[in-house]
């Protein structure tokens, strides 16, 4: 009984948001602004807080406080470990995607409110603990302090198993074949794969409700394809080592869990931007007083959002994810655009097994991919041609074959990245023009 009982403040917790997401606005601002309180007010008993951030405190006007960068998390890490002494906590480290991992301190109210969110997206969209569910995603398992392993190893889950994400994805196939679940959570990247697969071989996972993705953006045609391959909806997430972010209700609208993060979303001078641009995503958490991460820059894009959703939750939302700064390309003048209108001329090609898009400068693009056969010489002018098209301006694109585009420690692929450094201030325009061209491209057969 020792996982249900370990687990059962989170599932306490998934009792208060199932009411707290229909509060009106105002209540549900209400207590936001209380648990920020709350978040600045452990901050400022922290000596890093105080001494880079000295007007820190309950009091204190959020949008007037500088922003967190990554680059000062190890010096806020231990800062705290040397507050706390011999103390329990809970610690996780970033998979390093954006090329910095670093590691981050949680007490144990901010995790189980983060697993009662994570347990809230996933009931609202049919899932349940007693059907056989499959999790192709990386855990810290040999982690005694992850609450991610407790949550897979517990009894609550007592008919869920792991996969082999490391594994070939035929190997994959064929240990979801055996366990034929009812419920597949993977990252996006490995969807693909395993949809590869599947299309080449008359396999099918007859018991199959939904696929529940996370970590990485997932772009609306391998929604289509997972629809036209296995006949299922996928239901996403938007979470981070750092909190449990966001999550798409069935209506596919990706509502904030306003009760655990306070999600700001700025332009390069930490102005609030308008509902359709895009900016960046920071961060302040509301549950964690171990060490709470305020306006933390976390590296993502996302588009900003005011439109209520037809579910009913008050929820506050956002458009769309749009993918971390090291995925984003940059354009003429020193723009950032979204990477997914590039992505939609090679899934076109399905001789392409993997493949991952480099911006070596503004003006030239390395596609390494992995294919039984090399590309023939008209492909790859046609690609090209096609990347100019997309982007209105001549670019170079060479062809790189390799063996297979490796993961990233945390179990992901990178489809896309950038070797430019960040963009000048003013330069993050709206996605929306490049979102749409990303979404007619993929509906091209």
């Amino acid at each position: 009984m020792a996982g249900i009982v370990t687990l059962l403040p989170a599932l306490f917790r998934y009792g208060q948001l199932l009411r707290s997401q229909h509060w009106s606005k105002p209540a549900l601002e209400d207590y936001s602004h209380r648990c920020l309180e709350q978040t600045l007010e452990a901050a400022s008993a922290i000596p890093f807080y105080r001494e880079r951030f000295p007007s820190i405190g309950p009091d204190a006007d959020l949008q007037s406080l500088p922003t967190l960068k990554r680059a000062d998390i190890p010096a806020l890490n231990d800062s705290v470990r040397r507050g706390r002494g011999q103390a329990s906590f809970f610690s996780g480290c970033s998979s390093g995607s954006t090329g910095m991992p670093v590691e981050f301190l949680f007490d144990a109210r901010h995790q189980y409110g983060r697993y009662a969110a994570r347990i809230r997206y996933l009931r609202a969209n049919g899932w349940h603990p007693a059907k056989r569910n499959a999790w192709a995603v990386s855990l810290t398992s040999n982690d005694p302090a992850s609450l991610d392993a407790r949550l897979l190893h517990s009894r609550f889950l007592f008919r869920t198993r792991s996969v082999p994400l490391f594994s070939p994805f035929d190997q994959q196939v064929e240990a979801l074949c055996r366990q034929d679940p009812q419920f597949l959570y993977t990252f996006p990247s490995n969807l693909e794969g395993l949809l590869q697969v599947f299309e080449r071989m008359p396999m099918r996972l007859g018991s199959l409700r939904r696929i529940f993705t996370g970590g990485e953006v997932l772009d609306d045609s391998l929604r289509w394809r997972a629809k036209e391959v296995l006949s299922v909806e996928i239901s996403d997430n938007y979470g981070s080592t750092e909190g449990f972010i966001a999550w798409q209700c069935p209506k596919g609208t990706y509502h904030l869990n306003a009760e655990h993060v306070l999600v700001e979303m700025v332009d390069e001078q930490t102005r609030p931007v308008a509902p359709g641009q895009m900016g960046k995503v920071l961060v302040t958490t509301l549950e964690n007083r171990l060490m709470p991460l305020v306006r933390f820059e976390i590296g993502d894009y996302a588009i900003a959002s005011s439109s209520e959703c037809a579910c009913g939750r008050t929820l506050p939302a956002i458009e769309r994810v749009i993918g971390r700064g090291i995925n984003l390309f940059r354009g003429s003048g020193g723009s950032l655009f979204s990477p997914w209108p590039l992505v939609g001329p090679l899934k076109a090609r399905r001789q392409l097994k993997q493949f991952q898009i480099v911006q070596d400068d503004l003006y030239r693009f390395i596609v390494r991919f992995a294919a039984d056969e090399p590309l023939s010489r008209e492909t790859e002018q046609e690609i090209t041609k096609s990347f100019c098209d997309i982007l209105k301006m001549g670019v170079s694109v060479s062809f790189e074959p390799v063996d297979s585009i490796p993961r990233t420690p945390g179990g992901k692929f990178m489809t896309a990245l950038s070797r430019l450094g960040p963009a000048p201030a003013d330069l993050v325009h709206s996605a929306e023009p490049a979102l749409r061209a990303a979404r007619a491209e993929s509906r091209q057969p």
